[in-house]
């Protein structure tokens, strides 16, 4: 891929996760068990700048990635796009470039164009075996494979090259959120202590534009999926309901606490903003719920034991609230973490929108 990865020196480490609303820069270390985070911003993404994840204006990004002072030589860049393609096959076992070669055949086959407009890669996430109608033991190897679009990657490549960056490792949300939550490390625990890595478990990334779902069973990922609802959603509704232009709105939902939602007794204003937001927690949760018995369906468990919540949109109020009481599954927002060690956290809040960044840090097994 023209000497960068897709999914990679024990030198500080710069991970830049681009999103929509706002650009996740950290820089620090892993060393053993431990993330060490130095130095962290989140910073606006341009406006109509990014929309899922692909660069949509190259000026206005290079213009703010050349304001940003990071000096690394390992960088690092997390992509999140409904335009990544991801799928789980079963191969014979085999050498790691006969497996790139067969995962290029297969994603073949699923692409809307051809494969050589793809960057595509290949993880291999378990080994097991099987007896053949001969009964004899076959090794099997499950592979994911990624496709990415490849001007969708080139077009990263430039902006960060001529804000003066080479990008070490592309990684993807998805690997992100594998690698940190199925550590061995443990990095995410339960508020009790309590370790998770065995626990079949949803990630759910709540951002602006959408909402990404990724389900974790035995210490593999299953799949991923995107829906399309976000904080983006809320926005509109406070908009509305306001009577404020979007900017506006948004400044308002992060400067609110919310605490009209507690409320007994609500003003007309509160009523109505009341029921429209939770008109769209029903229906981000209705199709977090229907997702979930697709992927009870699939596991080996026949269930899911912890849904996990992380992203911007996760911080508004009652959200974990109303997913645990509609699919009955314990539900929490990820606001502690177990081997990390950030320096000056700037608040609490920060750990959920920073969370697919950490996941960068950590070299593929």
């Amino acid at each position: 891929m023209g000497g960068i990865t897709l999914f990679a020196k024990e030198d500080k480490i710069a991970v830049f996760d681009i999103g929509s609303k706002n650009i996740k820069i950290l820089t620090g270390y892993i060393k053993d068990k431990s993330i060490s985070i130095e130095n962290y911003e989140i910073i606006p993404t341009p406006e109509n700048a990014i929309y899922d994840g692909k660069i949509v204006n190259k000026e206005k990004l290079i213009d703010t990635l050349t304001t940003v002072k990071v000096k690394s030589k390992d960088i690092r860049v997390v992509l999140s796009s409904n335009n990544i393609v991801l799928r789980n096959f079963d191969l014979p076992k085999m050498e790691y470039h006969e497996i790139k070669e067969a995962i290029k055949f297969e994603m073949s086959v699923l692409l809307p164009e051809q494969i050589d407009g793809y960057i595509v890669d290949a993880n291999i996430i378990d080994e097991f075996s099987i007896d053949n109608e001969e009964n004899i033991e076959i090794v099997m190897l499950k592979v994911q494979g990624v496709a990415i679009d490849r001007s969708i990657v080139n077009d990263y490549l430039d902006c960060f090259s001529q804000a003066n960056y080479k990008i070490n490792v592309l990684d993807i949300q998805s690997n992100c959120i594998f690698k940190l939550f199925s550590s061995e490390n443990n990095y995410i625990m339960t508020k009790k202590g309590e370790t998770i890595a065995e626990e079949n478990l949803a990630i759910i990334d709540m951002g602006h534009e959408k909402t990404a779902v990724t389900f974790i069973e035995d210490r593999k990922i299953l799949f991923h999926r995107f829906l399309d609802h976000g904080g983006k959603d809320i926005t509109k509704v406070i908009s509305q309901t306001l009577d404020l232009d979007l900017k506006t709105a948004e400044q308002w939902k992060h400067k609110n606490d919310f605490e009209f939602l507690f409320k007994e007794s609500k003003n007309e204003v509160e009523s109505i903003l009341y029921n429209e937001i939770n008109k769209i927690f029903h229906n981000i949760t209705l199709d977090i719920y229907q997702v979930i018995e697709f992927f009870v369906s699939m596991s080996t468990k026949k269930k899911i034991d912890r849904i996990l919540i992380s992203g911007g949109s996760s911080l508004i109020p009652t959200i974990d609230t109303y997913i645990q009481q509609y699919v009955n599954v314990n539900t929490q927002i990820i606001d502690t973490l177990n081997n990390v060690n950030i320096s000056k956290l700037k608040s609490p809040n920060d750990l959920s929108i920073i969370v697919n960044a950490l996941g960068a840090f950590i070299r593929r097994r």
